[in-house]
């Protein structure tokens, strides 16, 4: 009993990370899956009422050209967003795929129901496990949505049918199969995103550590996890950005040996390691050269005081090490309830850490801005 809580735990925990950090990996996805799906729903349709007119005389009604016009405008739509979007917003792809699904499956019912009483409803369980093959959404919004159509289609399909018998054997029955298919289809999806994201993340993770100091990013890595921070936190952010180089590296190197410049590198990434969460970004972008983004650090006492002794912590240590005193420059960036672009968040701390440095490099030097745009500066 145990081993199986333990796995649904762990698969829930890595379906958090994954809405959570696979924000843009599940627009994408699911941007590229509803292009698929709208242009294949068209041409389904299209087949459909084509077949039916022409074999049995049958004319589309009124619910099945509104269905051709919607899937025809969502196809348009999300082929057009997919090739001007070079980075899909997952709030407006997200969007895109509630209102297909809604209103593919709100269709489906008047098609199924309304307009069909004197026979079996037939798309139902098909739609509503191909959609549920197609789209990703979070388990409780998939949930949802999928017991939420069913209910609701059951209960119109009994009051319009209420005249007939075999509503209860043919519609209730199938509309409960299409409702168990789709659930194990869903769940089945839903995992297989998940495992693909998680193993590639791995990989990728070790791509993204700094070749000498593994507990941290290297450049790629860390742009990489800020972007992902800033898709997920935009535009409210709050976190305070720091930039922190050391004084005279090149000194220490020439006079003590490259052994010890990286002992002292050491020193640095532990140090920042053991200050800050898991949660926290921290990367190396040159070659004495740091930075930090803390989530949630917005006030200017508290950051001032992580800084200062941040400085006073790597110095203390480096001394350890056997080396000469160290003394670092630092620039902080406060960001609080804001929208944020890295480039100009970088290019404000990597200002005020060279402010910093001009001041003098026999001892630890700290400046702190806020986070402004370019047009506000101007």
């Amino acid at each position: 009993m145990h081993k199986i809580t333990d796995f649904l735990q762990e698969r829930r925990e890595k379906e958090k990370h994954y809405l959570v950090d696979g924000k843009r990996a599940i627009a994408s996805s699911n941007l590229n899956s509803l292009s698929f799906i709208s242009i294949a729903s068209l041409v389904l349709v299209a087949f459909d009422l084509v077949c039916a007119f022409l074999l049995m005389g049958i004319r589309p009604s009124t619910p099945q050209i509104v269905l051709l016009v919607a899937t025809a405008a969502f196809a348009a739509a999300a082929n057009l967003y997919r090739i001007k979007a070079k980075k899909p917003s997952p709030k407006i792809v997200l969007a895109l795929s509630l209102a297909f699904e809604l209103s593919v499956l709100i269709l489906i019912i008047f098609i199924d129901i309304i307009y069909s009483k004197e026979v079996p409803a037939l798309y139902m369980p098909i739609v509503i496990t191909a959609l549920a093959s197609g789209l990703f959404f979070s388990r409780k919004m998939t949930n949802i949505i999928q017991v939420s159509y069913v209910a609701i289609y059951i209960f119109a399909d009994l009051m319009a049918k209420v005249d007939y018998e075999w509503v209860w054997k043919y519609d209730v029955c199938t509309a409960l199969i299409g409702f168990a298919f789709a659930t194990v289809v869903s769940i089945h999806h839903r995992n297989s995103l998940i495992s693909e994201y998680t193993t590639k993340m791995k990989y990728k993770s070790l791509s993204q550590r700094d070749p000498l100091l593994e507990n941290i990013y290297n450049k790629r890595g860390y742009e990489d996890a800020i972007d992902n921070y800033l898709t997920s936190n935009n535009p409210n952010c709050n976190c305070a950005f720091i930039v922190l180089d050391l004084n005279d590296f090149k000194h220490i190197n020439d006079n003590y040996g490259h052994d010890m410049g990286d002992q002292i590198l050491r020193c640095m990434s532990d140090t920042l390691v053991s200050l800050f969460r898991d949660s926290d970004i921290i990367g190396r972008f040159g070659g004495d050269e740091f930075i930090v983004l803390a989530d949630g650090l917005c006030d200017e006492d508290a950051v001032e005081k992580k800084c200062r002794y941040i400085a006073e912590l790597i110095g203390r240590k480096a001394q350890e090490t056997g080396a000469i005193k160290v003394f670092s420059s630092l620039g902080a960036v406060l960001c609080e309830n804001q929208s944020v672009d890295f480039e100009r968040l970088f290019e404000i701390a990597d200002k005020a850490m060279y402010e910093a440095k001009e001041r003098g490099r026999k001892a630890d030097q700290f400046i702190l801005r806020r986070y402004t745009d370019e047009d506000e500066e101007a």
